[in-house]
């Protein structure tokens, strides 16, 4: 599902994929708990309520709700470190010995939950240049937390 040749979404996606899989080799393809239910996009958690099928596609009939979801969720997942007064995620200036721990979460109920999410994200049509920048934004972010999560 994450690498349908069918649904080209860029060699970052690919490298996100990567990373993906890198650090659940690291993690021994083990569940480590589950990521909160809470603020996590809708198609994500009919994706999960119908099985987790692959072949499954979610009829996204607005992409600003699917992205404001994503974007709600993604921060509510970050160590409290990491997120600004604002609720902004906080990108640079990080130690390298920062707590990681709190998304250490491989397995069906960690971050491959996250990986769906951007993937339903990336294949909406009809994005405007500001949702797909908005995308790669986040998407970027994924790889950053998951390129940490692996050292």
């Amino acid at each position: 599902m994450l690498q349908s040749p069918e649904i080209p979404l860029g060699e970052r996606w690919a490298v996100l994929v990567e990373v993906w899989v890198e650090f659940e080799k690291k993690e021994g393809f083990k569940e480590r708990g589950f990521l909160p239910a809470k603020e996590r996009p809708e198609c994500v958690s009919e994706w999960i309520r119908r099985g987790r099928p692959p072949a499954w596609t979610p009829a996204i009939t607005a992409v600003s709700k699917l992205e404001t979801a994503f974007r709600t969720w993604w921060v509510s997942l970050q160590p409290k470190w990491r997120v600004s007064a604002k609720g902004a995620i906080i990108t640079t200036d990080l130690e390298s010995g920062d707590d990681w721990d709190h998304l250490r979460k491989p397995g069906l109920n960690g971050l491959l939950s996250v990986l769906v999410g951007l993937f339903y994200w990336g294949r909406t049509p009809k994005r405007s240049a500001k949702q797909r920048a908005a995308w790669a934004t986040s998407l970027e972010d994924c790889i950053f937390v998951l390129c940490h999560l692996v050292e």
